[in-house]
């Protein structure tokens, strides 16, 4: 039986031009995304000529970033069937208001873990990976936190349906972070004295598809590590490998930044070829006729305004005569920049530069990157959301602020499309309802209703906490009282008023005499 290490540095040596076509993508944008095997964060990396490829791939994870993960709103709602909802609310309005309140209150927590554990780093990291390298491995742990691991750190294996069967990934930590299980498995493990003091270790993680669920166990030197063993459902697996485009047939994906290689290189090298033109033609070199009668020591000499005897058909000025030739290349370096933008979505204004940014242009966003991108966002949001919801359920459950229910109850469900974002689309919806039916059946039709719980249901379909608001049933109470008492008052007021007046005029007359 082979190791995870074996494995491995089997798959590993399978997939050369993957990687190749990774770094060549990362060297012509940010060569720090896949730098070349054997540099590390010491290491001066090569820059590009031109910074628009860098540009846009961070332009495009920012957007769909903004997209799939947008602050402050939930991009998933939990749906419940509705013969659990028939059930658990017997029927009655306010009973389903309440069951939707608990659903939001379940996606607020969820939201509340997403902040917590600063996903957001790790998401974004690895949103760029896939735009620029077009693989990645997503790392979320039961415990709270998560890693992004870039593809030459983990290797994977799929079948026909395009679904993973089997994943290796490779991380190198220090010693000394390691608990005191993990350092008697390396010591017994070490193949030489010396290794034991190595400051590094490398730890391999298998993980297998078996029946329905994903098995995994950790592995340093060869040896099984004690307590890394776990399973879980598939679709709960902490670990997720990512594409950003699938083939049929290929275990790893291409990135966006291969399908514009071409013109980035042409950029690149144009680019180049105009700085250096650029550099030639700043170069000032004066050139001096050898039998001329000027003498140069006096024109050096010589302060603004002087003058000096000389003929100037003496001196002249090396100049770079290549002008016109290059004002081509930099039509063409244009063109090819005009294209790229597009590309990379440079040239969008779409989303304001604001803290507070609309649900109506993160839809506009996520509609352009649906129109450039030909469906990948939407690839996206079903492969990458779906999976983090599900893990931050898995932590709800672990923390006791998820309800027990039978498999299939309850679902995450990511809100896609582009006509809806969050819970606007179900807003939309029952405005349009209630308007229509106001123009068509006028009081009559909302005198159907009780208002309190309308009330209560567009709080939630706002994402409103209205509890702290709404008055109580004993305040309720107390002015219902108020009012019939005012109301007894009044009536009771009235004869007396009527009794007393002719008394209090006839009193006023015959003060005034």
């Amino acid at each position: 039986m082979s190791t995870a290490k074996e494995r491995f540095e089997k798959l590993d040596s399978l997939r050369d031009q993957v990687v190749q076509r990774a770094r060549d993508a990362a060297d012509i944008t940010i060569p720090a995304l896949m730098p070349p095997e054997g540099l590390d964060e010491n290491a001066n990396l090569p820059q590009p000529y031109q910074s628009l490829g860098a540009r846009g791939v961070n332009n495009l994870t920012s957007k769909l970033r903004l997209s799939l993960f947008p602050p402050g709103q939930a991009f998933f709602k939990f749906q419940m069937d509705r013969e659990t909802k028939a059930l658990l609310s017997g029927g009655d309005p306010k009973g389903l208001t309440a069951i939707e309140e608990g659903l939001l209150q379940l996606e607020n927590d969820a939201l509340d873990l997403l902040q917590e554990d600063n996903h957001g780093v790790t998401l974004h990291a690895t949103i760029k990976q896939l735009v620029g390298a077009g693989n990645a491995l997503l790392y979320m742990p039961d415990e709270g936190g998560s890693r992004n691991f870039r593809l030459p750190n983990f290797v994977v294996v799929r079948d026909a349906m395009g679904n993973w069967v089997e994943l290796v990934a490779m991380e190198k930590v220090s010693k000394e972070t390691l608990d005191e299980a993990v350092k008697v498995a390396h010591s017994v493990a070490a193949a030489s004295p010396g290794k034991e003091d190595d400051d590094e270790i490398v730890v391999y993680t298998w993980v297998k598809r078996v029946d329905g669920k994903a098995i995994w166990h950790q592995e340093i030197n060869d040896i099984t590590v004690v307590g890394s063993e776990g399973r879980s459902d598939i679709d709960d697996c902490p670990y997720i490998p990512l594409r950003w485009a699938a083939l049929e047939g290929e275990n790893y994906g291409r990135g966006h930044v291969e399908d514009y290689l071409g013109d980035l290189r042409s950029l690149e090298d144009l680019s180049k070829s105009l700085i250096q033109f650029a550099a030639a033609a700043s170069k000032v070199i004066f050139l001096d006729r050898p039998s001329s009668t000027t003498d140069i020591e006096e024109i050096e000499k010589a302060e603004s305004g002087d003058f000096v005897e000389g003929n100037i058909e003496d001196i002249g000025v090396l100049q770079v005569e290549k002008f016109h030739d290059f004002q081509v290349v930099k039509a063409q370096v244009d063109d090819l920049s005009l294209r790229i933008s597009h590309a990379f979505l440079l040239r969008s204004g779409t989303t304001r530069d604001a803290e507070r940014v609309t649900a109506e242009e993160i839809r506009a966003v996520a509609q352009e990157l649906e129109d450039v991108l030909g469906g990948v966002y939407t690839v996206l949001a079903a492969e990458l959301q779906q999976k983090v919801v599900r893990r931050l359920v898995v932590r709800l459950k672990k923390k006791g602020k998820f309800p027990t229910l039978p498999k299939g109850t309850l679902t995450p469900v990511v809100v896609t499309g582009f006509d809806a974002l969050g819970r606007s689309h179900e807003l939309n919806k029952l405005r349009a309802y209630f308007a229509d039916g106001a123009q068509l059946f006028g009081e009559a039709f909302m005198q159907e209703f009780d208002i309190s719980s309308f009330a209560d249901l567009l709080a939630t379909q706002h994402n409103v906490d209205i509890k702290p608001l709404k008055k109580t049933d004993e305040q309720k109470t107390a002015e219902i009282e108020a009012a019939q008492t005012s109301q007894l008052v009044d009536k009771a007021a009235g004869p007396l008023v009527g009794a007393v007046a002719p008394a209090i005029v006839e009193s006023v007359g015959q003060s005034d005499v």
